[in-house]
C-alpha cells in the first residue's frame, strides 16, 4: 500500500515538472516551481527526488518503459516483417510525440564516465538496450523472410534505423510549418513517404 501510494506522489511531481519542462525548459525550471505546480511542499518534493536531475531520470524510465513494452508486444506478436514495419514506426512517432521530454533527453544524452553512472542512469541503459534487443529481433525476422537483405550489419540497421525515424520526427516538428504547405503535403503523407524510404534503406526491393 505505501508503494502505492508513493507512486502516485511520484507520478504527481513528474507530471508537473514534465509541463514545465516543456514550457520553460529544464534549466529554466527550478525545484520552487515544481513545488508550485504539483501542490507538494519543497520537503516533500526531495522525500521522492533528491534532484531535479531525478525527476527527469524518472519522466525519461517512464517514456522508455512505455516504448520498450510497446515494440516487445509488437516484436512478439505473430505476424510479418512488413506488417510489424508499420506498427513499429507508430510506437516509436508514439513515443516522441506522446513523451517529448523522454525522447529528448534521450537524444541529447551524452554517457557519463564509468564511475558517474547512477542506478537510474543503470536503469536508462538497460531500457535502451532491451528497446535495441527487441528491434534487432525484428530485423532478424525480416532476413529470415528474405525482405531485408542478408549482408545487413543488425545491431548497426538498429541504431541508424532509429535515428532515421526521429529525425524525420524532429523536421515535421521544426520545420514542417514551413515544409508541408510548401510541398502540397499533409503531415501523414510527409510521414508516409519518409517512413517508405527509411523502409528502403533495409530492404531488397523499394516500396517507392
Amino acid at each position: 500500500m505505501k508503494e502505492h501510494i508513493a507512486a502516485v506522489h511520484k507520478q504527481t511531481i513528474a507530471q508537473a515538472a514534465e509541463q514545465l519542462f516543456l514550457e520553460r525548459g529544464f534549466n529554466g525550471t527550478s525545484i520552487s516551481d515544481i513545488c508550485a505546480a504539483s501542490g507538494y511542499s519543497r520537503r516533500t518534493v526531495y522525500r521522492y527526488f533528491a534532484t531535479k536531475e531525478e525527476i527527469l531520470y524518472y519522466i525519461v524510465v517512464n517514456g522508455l518503459e512505455q516504448l520498450r513494452d510497446r515494440l516487445t508486444d509488437i516484436v512478439q506478436a505473430e505476424q510479418p516483417f512488413l506488417a510489424k514495419y508499420e506498427h513499429i514506426c507508430a510506437a516509436m512517432r508514439a513515443y516522441y510525440e506522446h513523451c517529448p521530454i523522454s525522447a529528448r533527453a534521450v537524444r541529447e544524452f551524452r554517457p557519463p564516465s564509468l564511475g558517474a553512472v547512477t542506478p537510474t542512469m543503470e536503469a536508462i541503459f538497460s531500457l535502451g538496450t532491451d528497446i535495441n534487443d527487441a528491434l534487432a529481433r525484428w530485423i532478424e525476422q525480416g532476413i529470415a523472410e528474405g525482405v531485408v537483405r542478408e549482408t545487413a550489419d543488425v545491431m548497426m540497421a538498429v541504431y541508424v534505423f532509429s535515428a532515421q525515424l526521429h529525425a524525420l520526427f524532429d523536421l515535421v516538428e521544426t520545420k514542417g510549418s514551413f515544409l508541408l504547405p510548401t510541398l502540397g503535403k499533409t503531415k501523414e503523407q510527409f510521414f508516409a513517404y519518409g517512413q517508405k524510404m527509411i523502409f528502403n534503406s533495409l530492404a531488397k526491393e523499394s516500396l517507392l
